[in-house]
């Protein structure tokens, strides 16, 4: 029997987890999905850098975790499996508030699946309000927290209908109160934020707002950070045809992916999937670094995982 967790990934400061030469502007722009353009973290990248963590604490069942080395992975495969990181909750520049965390109904939807895995194929029970939510928000309108309204939108904006009007960037966006999705955020915020993350925690629970799937891909795609990067030649001057742009998932964007835990695949090592996932939990890690530009202090996360039940091999949908 497999076993599952859920990762959060709270970006503290800006990541760039490339994908190579761009063919536009940017010249090293993001890694995204071929279909939606969401941005994504690569497994292997998740992989790579907790295993680094792993064998700098030097633990033992690194291999048994993560498999052989580079050069030696036909031995046999690691036991525990890593997804891509996936977007949950993306900041955007707000006229009222500083600013909001965005989603939307596929991104919801997407949650959803991974956390129904996670639960043993039954309605999420890590997020109640959850089902609750994806049944209504398929409506056209934009949604926001209760609680969050006198942060993020004008009180003179709020129509006879309830429509509120919120300004996200240079945009004018019609909302209305969701008090399942206020409930969802609350659920949400707990996993994400530790106990020192008070203030983002409750910033959190204020400030996510629900928008359509087009106008979420708009902010994702047009909303990162794009860093100019020169190179100083040996005269101390700015070597010519050097400038280059770099994309960057701005902080505070909220990414999650999902681990599965296997048997253990060594000779000398029968561990099955509960005792691997109790080694894997041994090694309490809380900040890594992920995609390049570490040494301009870039990549740097937090990351918090929420522990899944025993499923079948199969899970169901």
């Amino acid at each position: 029997m497999k076993e599952y967790d859920l990762m959060f990934v709270n970006v503290i400061t800006p990541l760039h987890n490339g994908s190579g030469e761009g063919l536009g502007i940017v010249d090293n722009p993001i890694m995204r999905e071929r279909t939606t353009q969401f941005p994504i973290i690569q497994a292997t990248s998740i992989k790579g850098v907790l295993r680094d963590a792993y064998e700098e604490k030097k633990k033992s069942n690194v291999e048994a975790l993560f498999g052989p080395p580079p050069g030696k992975g036909e031995e046999h495969a690691g036991a525990v499996t890593f997804g891509d990181g996936q977007i949950l909750a993306f900041p955007v520049r707000s006229l009222k508030g500083c600013f909001v965390w965005i989603t939307s109904p596929l991104v919801l939807w997407r949650f959803y699946q991974m956390v129904n895995i996670i639960d043993n194929g039954q309605s999420p029970q890590s997020f109640p309000n959850l089902s609750p939510l994806i049944k209504k928000i398929h409506s056209s309108k934009a949604k926001i927290c209760p609680s969050g309204k006198k942060d993020i939108a004008l009180e003179s904006n709020q129509s006879k209908t309830g429509e509120i009007n919120i300004f996200l960037e240079e945009f004018s966006i019609k909302c209305i109160e969701s008090k399942e999705l206020e409930a969802l955020s609350k659920e949400i915020s707990p996993k994400i934020f530790d106990n020192v993350d008070t203030f983002m925690k409750t910033e959190f629970e204020k400030k996510l707002v629900v928008l359509d799937d087009d106008t979420f891909r708009y902010f994702v795609t047009n909303a990162t950070e794009i860093v100019p990067n020169i190179r100083i030649g040996k005269n101390g001057t700015t070597e010519i045809g050097s400038l280059r742009y770099t994309e960057f998932l701005p902080s505070e964007t909220i990414i999650y992916s999902i681990l599965t835990f296997d048997k253990a695949r060594t000779k000398n090592n029968q561990l099955d999937a509960t005792k691997v996932k109790e080694e894997f939990h041994k090694t309490k890690l809380s900040i890594i670094q992920l995609g390049g530009d570490e040494t301009t202090g870039k990549g740097i996360v937090k990351i918090a995982l929420l522990k899944g039940e025993a499923t079948n091999d199969r899970p169901k949908h």
